[in-house]
């Protein structure tokens, strides 16, 4: 068998981005550029943009003119162009201009025609007059079932007898296959299976089979049919008639051999006894659900018995009553916008379950929930829910749902498939590439057929997906790193020939572009990044990276693509990004910065441990000091008082007369009112300054500090202890201490002791 794929054909000019309609030449280098010369310098092109490569003033080279006649590769993979002026290389490793010493002219006249290059992917580039054009060859790896073109398929179904069954809307036909995918043929209104095309004369929107043989069909329009076999090649057809409605979406049998009927307004129906000659239906109405009108999409029975019902108003779960079914309990289950595990969004298109018992429900714009089968039927069921923003399904628009294996699920959304597996929340992606350009699938869910491949229903026919077209990646595309952008610089191409970038630390808000390199389709390839061991980015098709005030240090940068039927590939691509340090970042500034602050931490401490023993060592000079004063030859100094004779032994000599100087005149001129600070400067034979300065140094406190202090010391020995041994006179004591001023003496005394003298006597 010869098998012809169409082709297609893109043309590149100047208006897709080449910076020359005259185009000489077209390479694919070693790692799977295109270059292109042009009569305007050399360029590149990764399948998305192509990026110009220009001689610029200081580049060390002696290039004279960039009209390009000719190019080739060279053993070593770099490329040489010749121009009229003279020949240049350009080193594909280092993205560096070289000059060429030997320079051979091209051929001119005649122009000299390059051969077509056929690229790695078997794509062809043919240069034309105005630009140039690439031929590829169109495959899909999904196969249109034959005779279904542009008709919706809407309803699968697998028999007893190994064939599987294919309903179409619009030709309103049922076809009946074999094990081998062969057509057997054509379910027509009598009952009987055609050789040809036959119209079946209703539009079948479900097939069910049950256990004793029946095949039941639910229609739209209205038509609630069942098919019994009565030979190999007919069957008795029998119309059931509804009272409440006939358009019938799905169709599920319970483990007791009752038929669940889920309609399209007409709520949730039941047959109790599909076998029967003449079957009854049953609906419910009323109750806390209220499902009499409801328009139900799919129905599910659980491992427990339950039934579950998606609907367009919400989730509905009912209590099966096996004794008797008219006591059957529906609830319903809504989003809540006050708790953040309720159903996601009310518009629910499909529910399945998986073997661990996990329900999932599809949702038409929010992607899909998940809950545990028995936490289904607690008072407040929580949902997890799973869409693009939060994991890495790449569609909210989900239409069916079916489980492909233990771990896996395949959900059928508007104009892609995806192949979600919920516990490690990884999701392949079969794009549109991977089926036709005219993607919109129907709401039917996928069904695996005896070879082990998957049929999907969409608009425009049935589509077939074989096992290996879903699991073996053909093509892989390289991803390559295709710039590097700084603000204020030039951007950097030469970025891709390197595993390792260095960012200098002004260049810490930068841009990094990729791509995976596919020149037959790149129009559906997503892809997701990380650094490190952290979670993948969400999916999508954006190519730039943009870092904001990147920290110092080394990171590893990991991107992965899909192929171009939207599969992801182990095509992964790591570059250590070394972002370098402020000398103020560095482990030995930050060292030093420590060392210095706990410097400056102990210099403190040491201070405020050397200020305290100051002023301790200042207190206690003081004291001994003040009573110094207090011993001398005063008469009025009490017999208890005891001389002192002689200061503190380590002062110095200079000090101890200093002191002995001040002494003395506090003891001769302590009842003088008229002595000052300057005659007290003068009698210690120093400056005021100097003598303030030096009895801080040494007591902690001025010169007229120590004076006002020697008084009233000598004032509260006098008051406490009275010569005559009678009651002082206030006015005696101010005067021998120096106070003419009754009054100002008292004031200074409550300052001083906190009462009065006259408080302070009693």
């Amino acid at each position: 068998m010869i098998c012809a794929y169409p082709q297609r054909t893109t043309t590149y000019d100047i208006h897709s981005g080449l910076p020359h309609w005259v185009v000489s030449g077209i390479v694919q280098d070693r790692q799977g550029f295109i270059w292109v010369s042009t009569w305007n310098g050399l360029c590149r092109y990764d399948g998305y943009e192509f990026r110009q490569i220009k001689a610029r003033p200081g580049d060390g080279t002696h290039i004279s003119s960039e009209v390009i006649r000719k190019m080739e590769l060279d053993g070593r993979g770099n490329i040489v162009c010749r121009t009229t002026g003279g020949s240049f290389m350009f080193d594909t490793r280092t993205y560096r201009l070289h000059d060429v010493a030997r320079h051979v002219p091209p051929a001119i006249n005649p122009p000299e025609i390059p051969a077509p290059l056929t690229d790695r992917e078997g794509n062809q580039w043919q240069i034309e007059r105005y630009g140039m054009t690439k031929t590829v060859s169109e495959h899909r790896p999904a196969s249109l079932v034959p005779g279904t073109e542009d008709v919706q398929a809407r309803a699968f179904m697998r028999d007893n007898r190994q064939r599987w069954w294919l309903a179409t809307k619009d030709d309103e036909t049922v076809r009946i296959y074999d094990r081998d995918n062969k057509l057997i043929g054509y379910v027509g209104g009598d009952g009987r299976i055609h050789k040809e095309k036959t119209r079946f004369g209703y539009r079948a929107y479900c097939l069910v089979q049950t256990r004793c043989g029946d095949v039941w069909v639910g229609c739209k329009p209205g038509a609630l049919l069942r098919l019994r076999p009565v030979s190999d090649n007919g069957f008795e057809v029998k119309r059931i008639e509804s009272r409440l409605c006939d358009v019938i979406y799905h169709i599920v049998e319970d483990r007791d051999g009752r038929l669940w009927l889920a309609s399209f307004g007409g709520g949730i129906q039941c047959v109790p006894d599909p076998a029967s000659a003449n079957p009854e239906t049953v609906g419910f109405s009323g109750g806390e659900a209220n499902v009499e009108h409801d328009k139900v999409r799919r129905l599910l029975i659980t491992s427990d018995g339950n039934l579950v019902c998606a609907t367009t108003n919400g989730l509905v779960v009912g209590r099966i009553d096996r004794r008797d079914i008219r006591r059957t309990t529906f609830r319903r289950l809504t989003r809540d916008g006050e708790r953040k595990e309720s159903l996601c969004n009310n518009a629910v298109m499909d529910v399945t379950a998986d073997v661990r018992g996990r329900i999932f429900v599809a949702t038409v714009n929010h992607g899909i929930d998940m809950i545990d089968g028995k936490e289904l039927m607690t008072p407040e069921p929580s949902f997890t829910n799973f869409n693009s923003a939060n994991s890495s399904l790449t569609s909210d628009a989900c239409l069916a749902m079916t489980t492909k294996d233990d771990d896996r699920i395949l959900v059928v959304c508007v104009d892609r498939v995806m192949e979600f597996e919920p516990d490690s929340d990884r999701t392949v992606t079969y794009a549109r590439s991977f089926w036709t350009d005219r993607c919109h699938f129907s709401e039917e869910r996928p069904l695996r057929l005896y070879d082990g491949s998957w049929i999907f229903g969409q608009e425009q026919g049935a589509y077939v997906a074989t096992r290996r077209s879903m699991e073996t990646r053909d093509v892989t595309p390289p991803i390559r790193l295709t710039c590097l952008s700084v603000n204020g610089k030039l951007p950097d191409l030469g970025v891709c020939a390197r595993d390792t970038i260095v960012i200098d630390t002004d260049e810490r808000n930068f841009s990094l572009s990729f791509a995976a390199l596919c020149y037959h389709d790149n129009s559906e390839i997503c892809y997701r990044s990380r650094i490190g061991d952290a979670a993948w980015s969400v999916a999508d098709k954006q190519r730039t990276l943009t870092f904001y005030d990147m920290q110092p240090g080394e990171y590893v940068l990991e991107i992965q693509s899909t192929d171009r039927y939207g599969r992801w590939t182990d095509n992964n691509r790591k570059v250590v990004i070394v972002v370098k340090y402020h000398w103020y970042e560095t482990l030995w500034a930050r060292i030093m910065l420590w060392l210095l602050i706990a410097g400056v931490i102990s210099a403190v401490i040491h201070t405020m441990f050397y200020i305290r023993s100051l002023n301790r060592q200042r207190r206690e000079l003081l004291d001994k000091y003040m009573a110094l004063l207090d011993s001398g030859k005063t008469p009025e100094a009490g017999p208890d008082v005891q001389p002192i004779d002689s200061l503190p032994g380590n002062l110095s000599d200079s000090d101890r007369k200093f002191l002995q100087r001040v002494e003395q005149y506090i003891e001769e001129n302590i009842g003088n009112s008229e002595a000052n600070i300057d005659d007290m400067a003068a009698f210690a034979a120093s400056s005021r300054s100097s003598l303030n300065r030096k009895l801080r140094s040494l007591v902690g406190i001025t010169a007229a500090q120590l004076l006002i202090d020697a008084r009233m010391r000598q004032a509260a020995r006098m008051l406490s202890r009275p010569a005559d041994g009678g009651k002082p006179n206030i006015s005696d004591v101010a005067y021998k201490c120096g106070y003419a001023d009754t009054r100002y003496f008292s004031r200074c005394f409550k300052k001083k002791y906190g009462v009065t003298p006259s408080e302070y006597s009693c």
